[in-house]
């Protein structure tokens, strides 16, 4: 079967689906015929807004999952057949023989899982990025400790504050705090408390309150041996440098800044490209752990919990109606099968 792409061709210009050629793997490289695209909530965001560089004309996406069409030159861990997710290297990003939204994608061998018969692949495909990132952003960028692959580990005394555990990313940080042991407070609305609560955190603030009582409810809980940013939105970004106060202070953010705030001097926003921190030797360990561990793994006995799942019928065109409705509602969670349609 010939190979279709979703191409966006210019900065802000809505996707055209094509014809594209059919690739050959590399070394170290497979073929895989798509069957589940996770959309992620900051690609309506690249696309709209430029919130990161994006090469035109290109093809969007990092996540998907399916099953490997063909193996390049010197691949023994991964045969034909096999079912697989990827989460996309940063060093591909500018090459759309890579990107997600296409029937058939070129995938690096070192940034696949494998998973069994009994794994979903749109559980698989919607889920893996936002792993990856918290993986990353926790315990790389912040130094947590990882957790089991099964279970907990016992209570550690420290605190980790998650703002946002109500979006997709949120979610899989208290997730993965809690099940290393820390105390996790995070914040939601009161509609999504319920499901967020199920996360694991020893506190939820609702995060509508007006800004001051927010602060204060935030200071309560205090102080934090970790400050993660699951939004990045500025009025987070006012909400924590108010919370923070005259502290000296550090937090990570999924997001870069998205409009001049100013920030005081004793307070330190970051940014990093999480999934990216994977393709650095010095981390090589820990994604092979999550890789070949930690993700299938997790996805197999219920340790890492997909979000509820909303699967759009009609393949490839269906792809900029899931970012028109991503940009305003990133909570939702879609995936699509390009082979339909």
């Amino acid at each position: 079967m010939d190979n279709q792409a979703a191409w966006i061709k210019s900065p802000k210009a809505n996707v055209v689906v094509e014809p594209t050629p059919k690739y050959s793997p590399g070394p170290e490289q497979v073929l895989v015929k798509v069957e589940s695209i996770g959309f992620n909530p900051v690609e309506p965001k690249i696309q709209k807004w430029s919130a990161l560089p994006f090469d035109y004309p290109g093809i969007l996406g990092v996540s998907f999952a399916g099953t490997v069409e063909q193996v390049g030159p010197s691949v023994s861990s991964v045969r034909v057949g096999d079912r697989v997710v990827v989460s996309k290297s940063h060093e591909d990003d500018a090459d759309p023989r890579f990107g997600a939204y296409q029937k058939y994608v070129l995938a690096r061998v070192s940034r696949l899982a494998k998973l069994d018969s009994s794994t979903s692949l749109d559980a698989a495909s919607v889920a893996i990025t936002n792993s990856a990132t918290i993986v990353a952003a926790l315990s790389i960028k912040l130094g947590l400790q990882r957790p089991p692959v099964a279970g907990e580990s016992a209570p550690n005394g420290k605190k980790v504050l998650v703002y946002g555990g109500s979006s997709s990313c949120g979610g899989h940080a208290v997730k993965y705090a809690a099940d290393a042991g820390y105390e996790v407070i995070t914040t939601s609305s009161p509609g999504r408390k319920d499901s967020v609560q199920r996360l694991g955190p020893a506190h939820i603030v609702d995060h509508t309150l007006p800004r001051e009582q927010l602060v204060e409810q935030l200071k309560s809980h205090g102080p934090y041996d970790a400050v993660f940013d699951a939004i990045g939105l500025p009025s987070v970004t006012e909400t924590l440098v108010a919370m923070f106060g005259d502290q000296t202070a550090s937090y990570y953010s999924t997001l870069p800044p998205m409009a001049p705030i100013p920030i005081p001097s004793n307070i330190s926003r970051n940014f990093a490209s999480y999934p990216s921190l994977f393709d650095e030797p010095e981390n090589h360990g820990i994604r092979k752990w999550f890789f070949e561990e930690y993700y299938p793994q997790g996805l197999r006995n219920g340790q890492i919990i997909p979000n509820d799942i909303v699967k759009k019928e009609h393949g490839l065109n269906s792809v900029q109606e899931i970012l028109d409705v991503l940009l305003d509602n990133p909570t939702k969670r879609f995936v699509c099968n390009p082979q339909d349609g």
